[in-house]
């Protein structure tokens, strides 16, 4: 992911709190793929990232995710156990749906991807059917909307509050980035 890179890049100068966003915070039984708008999107999404090595995989299955709730409880469940564990699972999670075509709306294949990341599984576990993530997920969701006027994802809000909204390029991340902290 080009912020993760750039993060890298730029060292302790660059500070990312990642901040869940459902677009969906609620299930959506009408949500589908092929002949959508989804699948256009999809399409400009892996033209767009295929520089960066990224792979977007048409959605084949019939089960098109209906939200993504339980994807991001688990991120945040896993976050628990520290900021690597967290950057494994966030970047597999992804992976999972834009390219390996899982489900992120299922419970039992988001905690399939979480257990192939190698984290605490009891701890995670315990975390995730709790519930307890849930709140701060829709928290997350609530801050975005009502202080930020988040309406896409992904949006990055930079020191002064300026937003880059969509896919941008890394040049672009960089400009804006170097900018506001000072190099």
């Amino acid at each position: 992911m080009r912020l993760q890179r750039i993060q890298e890049e730029m060292g302790p100068r660059l500070t990312i709190v990642w901040k869940a966003f459902p677009l969906r915070p609620v299930p959506d039984p009408s949500a589908s793929f092929k002949g959508t708008y989804r699948e256009e999107a999809w399409k400009r999404c892996a033209a767009m990232a295929a520089s960066d090595r990224v792979v977007f995989t048409m959605w084949s299955r019939e089960d098109y995710p209906t939200w993504s709730l339980p994807a991001l409880e688990a991120a945040k469940c896993v976050a628990l156990q520290g900021e690597e564990a967290f950057r494994r699972v966030h970047l597999r999670l992804y992976e999972a749906l834009f390219t390996r075509g899982k489900n992120i709306a299922i419970q039992e294949e988001v905690v399939e991807v979480v257990r192939e990341s190698g984290v605490d599984m009891t701890r995670f576990l315990a975390d995730y059917e709790s519930g307890k993530a849930r709140e701060w997920v829709l928290r997350d969701y609530e801050d975005a909307v009502t202080q930020h006027g988040v309406r896409a994802i992904p949006t990055v809000i930079v020191n002064g509050g300026q937003r880059l909204v969509g896919l941008v390029s890394g040049g672009e991340y960089r400009r804006t980035l170097g900018a506001t902290s000072g190099g």
